[in-house]
């Protein structure tokens, strides 16, 4: 009996690591395009988990040199996928990233318009320094 409780436990454990495992092969590892494509598809299947394993593997396995453009998506995307799911907090963290790190120019504007948007719907989460400008704009009218 214990043997079989073993086996089961050893099998459901094998079982739920095997299914977070990312399906990237040799030759798909060598292109972030390839790999952003299979994350926008798990993204559209609501498998934002996975859709976030997937750019957060562009984000470990590319230089941000040779790789910025595809880099700086994979970190909007993480943050689009956290938003999506209205974790708000998280969503932040990925596009301050993108904001400060990143001179590419498409998902950096996304970025921002999507922080506008979770700055209206919750402002308490709003940085000092947003706040401190609102509040001098305020007084100089």
């Amino acid at each position: 009996m214990k043997k079989i409780f073993v086996f089961l436990s050893v099998f459901v454990f094998y079982s739920i690591s095997c299914a977070s495992v990312l399906k990237i092969s040799p030759e798909e590892e060598r292109y972030p395009q390839i790999i952003a494509e299979k994350a926008y598809t798990e993204f559209n299947n609501k498998k934002y988990k996975r859709a976030r394993s997937y750019y957060q593997y562009i984000i470990d396995n590319f230089d941000r040199e040779n790789y910025s453009k595809e880099v700086a998506w994979a970190y909007y995307e993480i943050g689009f996928c956290y938003y999506y799911q209205r974790k708000y907090k998280d969503a932040l963290n990925y596009f301050n990233i993108v904001m400060n790190d990143f001179a590419v120019l498409p998902p950096k504007m996304l970025a921002q318009k999507v922080m506008q948007d979770i700055y209206e719907k919750k402002p308490k989460l709003k940085p000092i320094e947003v706040m401190e400008e609102i509040i001098e704009d305020i007084e100089s009218e």
